[in-house]
C-alpha cells in the first residue's frame, strides 16, 4: 500500500486552528458581507522559472454576498437570461468602435466582476478588454443552462497566479455562519495546495482577514 505524503498534506485546516481564527477575524465586525480573503505565501517558486496557473476553484459556499455577475448576448439568450431573472446585456446595443461605444463598454465593464459569455459575444467584448479590467469570463454554450452555470458561479472563483510570490483569493463573505466560513476555507485551502508541485510543502505561510479587518495567521 502506498504510504500518504505528509508534505502534500494541509495540517492547519482543522477546527483547532480554524475555529478561533475566524472568530478572531470576525471580531469588530460592522459590515455583512465583507469578504473573506485567503493568502498564501509560497517557497519553492520561482517567477522566473514556473509557469503561470490557472485554476477554477469551487466552494461549496456562496464568495460573495453581492456578486457582479451579468450574462453578455443576443437576442435569442436575452429571452433565456429574461425568463431565468439573470442580470443580461444586449451585445448590439454595444457594438462598434466609435469612442462612445468604446466608452460605454469600458463603463459597463467596470460595474461587473464576472461575464457569462454567450457564443459571439467576443466580437462585441473582446476578452482582452474585459481580462485588462482584471474581470472574469465564463463561456456558455447553451442558453438553457443559464440558470445552472449562474448558480454554480456563486460558488466558483477563476484563480490566476501571476506572481508566485503570494496567492490570494476570496473565499466567502462574513454574511456566511462561521461554519460556512469554515468550510470554504477547508475546501479552498486544501484544493489550491493540491495544485502547487509540492502540495503544502510549497506552503510558506497562509493568512485570513475580512475587507476591513485585520490579518489573522493560519500557520
Amino acid at each position: 500500500m502506498a504510504q500518504k505524503d505528509e508534505k502534500k498534506e494541509v495540517t492547519f485546516v482543522d477546527d483547532e486552528t480554524l475555529n478561533p481564527a475566524i472568530e478572531k477575524m470576525l471580531e469588530g465586525k460592522t459590515e455583512e458581507g465583507e469578504t473573506v480573503e485567503v493568502i498564501i505565501t509560497t517557497k519553492g517558486y520561482e517567477n522566473r522559472k514556473d509557469p503561470k496557473m490557472t485554476v477554477e476553484v469551487a466552494f461549496p459556499n456562496r464568495i460573495r454576498m453581492n456578486h457582479k455577475m451579468c450574462v453578455i448576448g443576443d437576442e435569442n439568450a436575452k429571452v433565456k437570461a429574461e425568463e431565468a431573472g439573470l442580470p443580461f446585456a444586449l451585445m448590439s446595443e454595444y457594438e462598434g468602435k466609435t469612442p462612445e461605444m468604446v466608452k460605454k463598454r469600458e463603463k459597463f465593464i467596470r460595474q461587473h466582476g464576472t461575464f457569462i459569455c454567450c457564443p459571439g459575444s467576443v466580437k462585441v467584448f473582446p476578452l482582452k478588454e474585459i481580462l485588462m479590467k482584471k474581470k472574469t469570463t465564463f463561456t456558455c454554450q447553451n442558453v438553457d443552462q443559464f440558470s445552472t452555470l449562474y448558480e454554480r458561479l456563486l460558488k466558483t472563483y477563476k484563480l490566476r497566479v501571476k506572481d508566485w510570490y503570494s496567492v490570494a483569493f476570496p473565499a466567502g463573505h462574513t454574511g456566511l455562519t462561521n461554519d460556512q466560513i469554515k468550510d470554504n476555507l477547508k475546501e479552498s485551502i486544501q484544493f489550491i495546495s493540491g495544485k502547487f508541485k509540492k502540495g503544502a510543502a510549497n506552503i510558506k505561510h497562509c493568512f485570513i482577514k475580512r475587507a476591513h479587518g485585520e490579518t489573522v495567521k493560519l500557520y
